[in-house]
Protein backbone atom coordinates (compact mmCIF):
# COMPACT_ATOMS: atom_id res chain seq x y z
CA UNK A 1 0.00 0.00 0.00
CA UNK A 2 1.56 3.18 -1.03
CA UNK A 3 1.71 6.68 0.87
CA UNK A 4 -0.47 9.00 -1.03
CA UNK A 5 0.90 12.86 -0.33
CA UNK A 6 -1.11 15.77 -2.38
CA UNK A 7 -2.09 19.23 -1.73
CA UNK A 8 -6.00 20.02 -2.60
CA UNK A 9 -7.11 23.13 -3.85
CA UNK A 10 -10.64 24.67 -4.85
CA UNK A 11 -10.37 26.45 -7.80
CA UNK A 12 -12.29 29.70 -8.98
CA UNK A 13 -13.14 28.75 -12.65
CA UNK A 14 -12.60 32.28 -13.69
CA UNK A 15 -9.20 31.71 -13.02
CA UNK A 16 -8.47 27.74 -15.50
CA UNK A 17 -7.70 30.23 -18.49
CA UNK A 18 -4.52 32.07 -16.73
CA UNK A 19 -3.43 28.70 -14.88
CA UNK A 20 -3.35 26.92 -18.01
CA UNK A 21 -1.11 29.64 -19.36
CA UNK A 22 1.29 29.12 -16.06
CA UNK A 23 1.51 25.31 -16.44
CA UNK A 24 2.94 25.83 -19.51
CA UNK A 25 5.75 27.61 -18.78
CA UNK A 26 6.78 24.76 -16.46
CA UNK A 27 9.32 21.70 -17.02
CA UNK A 28 6.71 19.25 -18.22
CA UNK A 29 7.52 15.53 -18.51
CA UNK A 30 3.96 14.53 -19.35
CA UNK A 31 0.93 16.30 -20.04
CA UNK A 32 -2.82 13.81 -20.35
CA UNK A 33 -6.57 14.78 -20.52
CA UNK A 34 -8.77 12.48 -19.63
CA UNK A 35 -12.49 11.21 -18.81
CA UNK A 36 -12.96 9.92 -15.58
CA UNK A 37 -16.61 7.80 -14.20
CA UNK A 38 -15.67 6.44 -10.22
CA UNK A 39 -18.18 4.55 -8.53
CA UNK A 40 -17.51 4.43 -4.81
CA UNK A 41 -19.22 1.30 -2.30
CA UNK A 42 -20.27 0.73 0.95
CA UNK A 43 -23.11 -1.18 3.19
CA UNK A 44 -26.43 0.73 3.69
CA UNK A 45 -25.05 1.40 7.44
CA UNK A 46 -21.31 3.25 5.81
CA UNK A 47 -19.33 0.70 7.88
CA UNK A 48 -16.27 1.13 5.01
CA UNK A 49 -16.61 5.04 5.83
CA UNK A 50 -17.26 4.05 9.60
CA UNK A 51 -13.77 2.85 9.90
CA UNK A 52 -11.98 5.26 7.66
CA UNK A 53 -12.10 3.50 4.07
CA UNK A 54 -13.51 4.19 1.16
CA UNK A 55 -13.19 2.20 -1.98
CA UNK A 56 -14.56 2.85 -5.39
CA UNK A 57 -13.75 1.23 -9.00
CA UNK A 58 -12.74 3.90 -11.80
CA UNK A 59 -13.03 3.86 -15.22
CA UNK A 60 -10.40 6.02 -17.09
CA UNK A 61 -11.00 6.85 -20.50
CA UNK A 62 -8.39 8.35 -22.55
CA UNK A 63 -8.98 9.39 -26.69
CA UNK A 64 -7.26 6.95 -29.04
CA UNK A 65 -6.65 4.20 -25.62
CA UNK A 66 -8.51 1.19 -24.54
CA UNK A 67 -10.77 2.37 -21.59
CA UNK A 68 -8.77 0.90 -18.36
CA UNK A 69 -10.50 -0.02 -14.75
CA UNK A 70 -9.14 -0.22 -11.66
CA UNK A 71 -10.72 -0.92 -7.77
CA UNK A 72 -8.65 1.49 -4.81
CA UNK A 73 -9.30 1.65 -1.34
CA UNK A 74 -7.79 4.43 0.36
CA UNK A 75 -7.49 5.14 4.03
CA UNK A 76 -9.24 9.08 5.69
CA UNK A 77 -5.19 9.58 6.37
CA UNK A 78 -3.90 12.79 8.14
CA UNK A 79 -4.56 16.37 6.89
CA UNK A 80 -3.03 19.65 8.14
CA UNK A 81 -5.05 22.23 5.99
CA UNK A 82 -5.03 21.18 2.48
CA UNK A 83 -1.95 19.20 3.00
CA UNK A 84 -3.38 15.22 2.62
CA UNK A 85 -1.13 12.08 3.37
CA UNK A 86 -3.70 8.35 3.19
CA UNK A 87 -2.55 5.31 2.17
CA UNK A 88 -3.82 3.62 -1.41
CA UNK A 89 -3.86 0.38 -2.62
CA UNK A 90 -4.88 0.00 -6.43
CA UNK A 91 -5.42 -3.36 -8.60
CA UNK A 92 -6.00 -3.53 -12.15
CA UNK A 93 -9.58 -4.45 -12.88
CA UNK A 94 -9.76 -6.64 -16.74
CA UNK A 95 -13.93 -5.16 -16.31
CA UNK A 96 -16.01 -2.88 -14.39
CA UNK A 97 -16.87 -5.33 -11.77
CA UNK A 98 -16.38 -4.81 -8.00
CA UNK A 99 -13.74 -7.75 -6.68
CA UNK A 100 -12.55 -6.93 -3.62
CA UNK A 101 -10.40 -9.88 -3.58
CA UNK A 102 -7.74 -8.07 -5.26
CA UNK A 103 -7.40 -6.19 -2.38
CA UNK A 104 -4.94 -7.34 0.88
CA UNK A 105 -6.62 -8.33 3.59
CA UNK A 106 -5.15 -6.11 5.95
CA UNK A 107 -6.33 -3.12 3.98
CA UNK A 108 -9.76 -3.91 6.13
CA UNK A 109 -10.13 -4.03 9.88
CA UNK A 110 -9.98 -7.38 11.21
CA UNK A 111 -14.05 -7.31 12.19
CA UNK A 112 -14.61 -6.93 8.68
CA UNK A 113 -14.67 -10.32 6.18
CA UNK A 114 -14.10 -9.81 2.93
CA UNK A 115 -16.00 -12.51 1.32
CA UNK A 116 -19.21 -11.57 3.53
CA UNK A 117 -18.40 -7.67 2.68
CA UNK A 118 -18.43 -8.27 -0.67
CA UNK A 119 -21.97 -9.45 -1.09
CA UNK A 120 -23.13 -6.18 1.48
CA UNK A 121 -21.49 -3.27 -0.25
CA UNK A 122 -23.81 -1.33 -2.69
CA UNK A 123 -22.78 1.63 -5.15
CA UNK A 124 -23.77 4.75 -3.25
CA UNK A 125 -22.36 7.67 -5.28
CA UNK A 126 -20.29 8.60 -8.09
CA UNK A 127 -17.56 11.07 -9.43
CA UNK A 128 -17.78 12.35 -12.85
CA UNK A 129 -14.81 14.41 -14.54
CA UNK A 130 -12.09 15.44 -17.07
CA UNK A 131 -8.59 15.36 -15.70
CA UNK A 132 -5.95 17.30 -17.03
CA UNK A 133 -2.51 16.51 -15.72
CA UNK A 134 0.74 17.34 -15.91
CA UNK A 135 4.06 15.46 -14.61
CA UNK A 136 6.51 18.52 -13.85
CA UNK A 137 10.44 18.62 -12.66
CA UNK A 138 10.51 21.02 -9.68
CA UNK A 139 13.21 21.73 -7.35
CA UNK A 140 14.55 17.93 -6.40
CA UNK A 141 10.79 17.03 -7.33
CA UNK A 142 8.68 15.46 -9.58
CA UNK A 143 4.87 16.89 -8.78
CA UNK A 144 1.80 15.85 -10.41
CA UNK A 145 -0.80 19.01 -11.10
CA UNK A 146 -4.15 17.80 -12.18
CA UNK A 147 -6.86 19.83 -12.53
CA UNK A 148 -10.64 18.42 -12.17
CA UNK A 149 -13.96 19.88 -13.76
CA UNK A 150 -17.20 17.82 -13.45
CA UNK A 151 -19.60 16.73 -10.72
CA UNK A 152 -20.38 14.61 -7.95
CA UNK A 153 -23.73 12.87 -7.69
CA UNK A 154 -25.69 10.69 -5.13
CA UNK A 155 -29.30 10.29 -4.57
CA UNK A 156 -30.54 12.20 -7.59
CA UNK A 157 -28.37 15.55 -6.53
CA UNK A 158 -25.34 16.77 -7.64
CA UNK A 159 -22.52 19.36 -6.87
CA UNK A 160 -19.78 20.80 -9.09
CA UNK A 161 -16.29 19.89 -8.57
CA UNK A 162 -13.05 22.51 -9.76
CA UNK A 163 -10.96 21.68 -8.13
CA UNK A 164 -6.57 21.68 -8.53
CA UNK A 165 -4.07 18.41 -6.71
CA UNK A 166 -0.59 18.59 -6.35
CA UNK A 167 0.82 15.53 -6.08
CA UNK A 168 4.04 14.41 -5.07
CA UNK A 169 5.37 11.31 -6.82
CA UNK A 170 9.34 11.82 -5.59
CA UNK A 171 11.09 14.58 -3.33
CA UNK A 172 10.27 16.78 -1.16
CA UNK A 173 7.24 17.43 0.64
CA UNK A 174 8.74 21.34 1.37
CA UNK A 175 9.28 21.27 -2.93
CA UNK A 176 5.41 20.43 -2.90
CA UNK A 177 4.69 23.46 -0.93
CA UNK A 178 6.97 26.05 -2.68
CA UNK A 179 5.74 25.45 -5.90
CA UNK A 180 2.05 25.64 -4.48
CA UNK A 181 3.23 29.11 -3.85
CA UNK A 182 3.62 29.83 -6.87
CA UNK A 183 -0.06 29.09 -7.46
CA UNK A 184 -1.58 30.70 -5.09
CA UNK A 185 -2.24 33.94 -7.07
CA UNK A 186 -4.36 32.29 -9.16
CA UNK A 187 -7.37 32.67 -7.07
CA UNK A 188 -7.19 29.10 -4.99
CA UNK A 189 -8.54 28.04 -1.68
CA UNK A 190 -6.77 25.12 0.18
CA UNK A 191 -9.47 22.61 0.86
CA UNK A 192 -9.75 19.75 3.25
CA UNK A 193 -12.45 17.77 2.08
CA UNK A 194 -11.98 15.04 -0.28
CA UNK A 195 -14.23 13.83 -3.39
CA UNK A 196 -15.51 10.92 -0.77
CA UNK A 197 -15.98 12.65 1.69
CA UNK A 198 -18.05 15.35 -0.27
CA UNK A 199 -20.11 12.51 -1.86
CA UNK A 200 -21.05 10.60 1.64
CA UNK A 201 -22.47 14.24 2.86
CA UNK A 202 -24.38 15.11 -0.21
CA UNK A 203 -25.52 11.35 0.41
CA UNK A 204 -26.55 12.04 3.56
CA UNK A 205 -28.06 15.47 3.17
CA UNK A 206 -25.25 16.43 5.72
CA UNK A 207 -23.85 19.99 6.19
CA UNK A 208 -20.18 20.76 6.92
CA UNK A 209 -19.73 20.26 10.15
CA UNK A 210 -18.13 23.80 12.32
CA UNK A 211 -14.78 23.18 14.45
CA UNK A 212 -15.22 24.32 17.96
CA UNK A 213 -13.20 26.61 19.35
CA UNK A 214 -10.17 25.99 21.20
CA UNK A 215 -10.48 26.68 24.89
CA UNK A 216 -6.99 28.45 24.86
CA UNK A 217 -4.92 30.64 22.81
CA UNK A 218 -1.52 29.02 24.29
CA UNK A 219 -2.22 25.39 24.56
CA UNK A 220 -2.90 24.47 20.98
CA UNK A 221 -0.52 23.16 18.27
CA UNK A 222 0.04 24.92 15.12
CA UNK A 223 -1.16 21.70 13.54
CA UNK A 224 -4.75 21.88 15.39
CA UNK A 225 -5.03 25.69 14.44
CA UNK A 226 -4.88 24.91 10.92
CA UNK A 227 -6.89 22.73 10.87
CA UNK A 228 -9.73 24.50 13.48
CA UNK A 229 -9.10 27.72 10.63
CA UNK A 230 -9.49 25.24 7.65
CA UNK A 231 -12.80 23.29 8.67
CA UNK A 232 -14.86 26.96 9.88
CA UNK A 233 -13.21 28.56 6.93
CA UNK A 234 -15.15 25.75 4.41
CA UNK A 235 -17.86 26.12 7.11
CA UNK A 236 -18.81 29.48 6.11
CA UNK A 237 -17.72 29.45 2.24
CA UNK A 238 -20.80 26.59 2.29
CA UNK A 239 -22.56 28.37 4.54
CA UNK A 240 -22.48 32.32 3.67
CA UNK A 241 -21.49 32.51 7.59
CA UNK A 242 -19.29 35.95 8.24
CA UNK A 243 -19.52 35.98 11.66
CA UNK A 244 -18.18 32.63 11.88
CA UNK A 245 -15.56 33.27 9.70
CA UNK A 246 -14.41 36.75 11.38
CA UNK A 247 -14.50 34.62 14.78
CA UNK A 248 -12.16 31.62 13.71
CA UNK A 249 -9.79 34.48 11.78
CA UNK A 250 -9.86 36.78 15.16
CA UNK A 251 -8.48 33.44 17.33
CA UNK A 252 -5.92 32.54 14.86
CA UNK A 253 -4.52 35.96 14.98
CA UNK A 254 -4.09 36.22 18.64
CA UNK A 255 -2.44 31.96 18.74
CA UNK A 256 -0.22 33.39 15.64
CA UNK A 257 0.92 36.25 17.65
CA UNK A 258 1.75 34.21 20.52
CA UNK A 259 3.29 31.19 18.31
CA UNK A 260 4.89 33.42 15.46
CA UNK A 261 7.78 35.17 17.76
CA UNK A 262 8.92 31.42 19.32
CA UNK A 263 9.80 29.87 15.34
CA UNK A 264 12.71 30.12 14.03
CA UNK A 265 13.50 28.74 10.42
CA UNK A 266 14.55 29.57 7.48
CA UNK A 267 10.75 31.29 6.19
CA UNK A 268 10.64 32.96 9.42
CA UNK A 269 11.66 36.33 8.01
CA UNK A 270 8.80 35.80 5.42
CA UNK A 271 5.79 34.56 7.93
CA UNK A 272 6.34 37.65 10.02
CA UNK A 273 6.14 39.71 7.22
CA UNK A 274 2.89 37.83 6.00
CA UNK A 275 1.25 37.67 8.93
CA UNK A 276 1.58 41.69 9.69
CA UNK A 277 0.10 42.02 5.88
CA UNK A 278 -2.49 39.11 6.47
CA UNK A 279 -3.42 40.57 9.86
CA UNK A 280 -4.91 44.18 8.47
CA UNK A 281 -6.23 42.21 5.50
CA UNK A 282 -8.62 39.93 7.58
CA UNK A 283 -9.55 42.87 9.78
CA UNK A 284 -10.87 44.77 6.68
CA UNK A 285 -12.65 41.38 5.73
CA UNK A 286 -16.02 41.81 4.21
CA UNK A 287 -16.39 38.84 1.10
CA UNK A 288 -15.79 35.67 2.25
CA UNK A 289 -14.90 33.87 -0.70
CA UNK A 290 -12.65 37.02 -1.78
CA UNK A 291 -11.01 37.30 1.52
CA UNK A 292 -10.35 32.95 1.36
CA UNK A 293 -9.25 32.65 -2.21
CA UNK A 294 -6.96 35.50 -1.67
CA UNK A 295 -3.42 34.98 -2.70
CA UNK A 296 -2.26 36.72 0.47
CA UNK A 297 -4.19 34.21 2.65
CA UNK A 298 -3.51 31.35 0.59
CA UNK A 299 0.34 31.60 0.46
CA UNK A 300 0.35 32.44 4.53
CA UNK A 301 -1.26 28.94 5.53
CA UNK A 302 0.94 27.57 2.67
CA UNK A 303 3.82 28.81 4.80
CA UNK A 304 2.30 27.97 8.25
CA UNK A 305 2.01 24.53 6.80
CA UNK A 306 5.64 24.36 6.12
CA UNK A 307 6.58 25.47 9.74
CA UNK A 308 3.86 22.93 10.95
CA UNK A 309 6.33 20.13 9.32
CA UNK A 310 9.17 21.53 11.02
CA UNK A 311 7.23 20.61 14.28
Amino acid sequence: MSQEVELKFELDESSIEYLLSFLQTQTIHEQHSLHLTNTYYDRKDNILRNHGLSVRIRGTHEAGKQDEYEITVKSSGQAVAGLHARKEFNARLPYRRLDLSLLPAEVFADELDVATLSQQIIAIFTTDFHRQTWLIDFKQSKIEVALDQGKISAAQLSVPIFELELELKTGSQFDLILFALALSRFNVHLFSQSKAARGYRLLQGKAINKAVLPTSANTVSLADLLQYWQTNEEYALANHDTVIYQQTLHWAAERLQHLLPTAQNEYSTQLNQLYRYWNKKRQLMSDIKMFAFSEINTQFKLYLILLSLND
